[in-house]
């Protein structure tokens, strides 16, 4: 019959069992893959991301960053949380007392995410792409000079500061090693006594003992050190440099086990700080650390 519930031929069900022994082969691979939790091997998916990022970052650097009693608190810090836990992402948080060493620390993939107000454009921006990969930019910012505010010395006579006035011989310049600053004050401040130290903490140790006459520092930075500390610490000026902040993961070669998994990390951060910019986030954070 050409159709009807007749038995099918010997040749069908021999090759219907074939069918059926191979399909069970399969399940039992499938199953055994998925057991040792390698179901990306046979359904083509990529391994499971990184649950847990290492946020690092150096203090104290207000208001972007401070370590208040083993919390990191500020605005970097509060972006990316928000950034990080948006993107399904739990983290822990590293606070390194030199700025260089959270770069390299970064560099050589001890952690994740490196926080710090870390310019990523210009001179300084070019040479630190070599081994950290930024994010998009999320903050404009221009230099700072900071004081003491018991010192009546007039260092820039205007609100911006002219390149001469900072270049004066037996100006005593302090400046935090390998930061935008510390290139800046090179380029551009030949004639001053400068003094470079590992970290914000020593510098204002320095300026408190006038050591040196001021800090050349980033102005957001100066503005939140002056506000909390308004009887010790002053603004004298701004130095214009448009520098782009950017948070930095590890630059990896093709060939590199992680390159996948950083190079996409890069990717969602974008897309959450987009995000968080355009639902208002941003702005609110904005309104509460300046």
């Amino acid at each position: 019959m050409a159709a009807g519930g007749g038995a099918p031929p010997t040749e069908a069900v021999r090759g219907a069992r074939g069918v059926s022994a191979v399909i069970t082969v399969i399940v039992a691979i499938v199953t055994f893959a998925a057991g040792l939790g390698a179901g990306w091997l046979v359904f083509g998916q990529a391994p499971p991301a990184k649950q847990v990022l290492l946020l690092g970052t150096n203090t104290p650097f207000p208001p972007f960053e401070s370590n208040v009693g083993g919390t990191i608190i500020g605005f970097d810090a509060d972006l990316i949380q928000a950034m990080v836990t948006r993107a399904g992402y739990a983290y822990e948080w590293r606070d390194y007392r030199d700025f260089t060493a959270l770069l390299a620390a970064t560099a050589a993939q001890g952690v994740d995410i490196a926080i710090g107000a870390i310019t990523m454009n210009g001179d300084t921006g070019t040479a630190r792409n070599a081994t950290l990969h930024f994010t998009n930019p999320y903050f404009l910012s221009n230099q700072g000079v900071l004081k003491r505010t018991s010192d009546s010395t007039i260092y820039c006579a205007a609100a911006n500061c002219l390149n001469s006035e900072l270049n004066k011989t037996g100006l005593k310049i302090g400046v935090q090693e390998l930061t935008t600053s510390f290139y800046w004050v090179d380029s551009n401040a030949k004639n001053p006594t400068v003094t470079v130290k590992p970290s914000v903490a020593d510098l204002l140790l320095a300026l408190d003992q006038s050591n040196i006459d001021i800090i050349v520092i980033d102005k957001p930075a100066a503005d939140g050190l002056s506000a909390a500390n308004p009887t010790k610490y002053a603004v004298a000026g701004t130095i214009p440099t448009n520098e782009l902040y950017g948070f930095a993961v590890p630059r990896t070669a093709a060939d590199d086990s992680k390159h996948a998994f950083y190079e996409n990390l890069v990717t969602i951060l974008n897309a959450k700080l987009a995000e968080i910019k355009s639902d208002g986030t941003y702005a609110k954070l904005i309104d509460k650390w300046f």
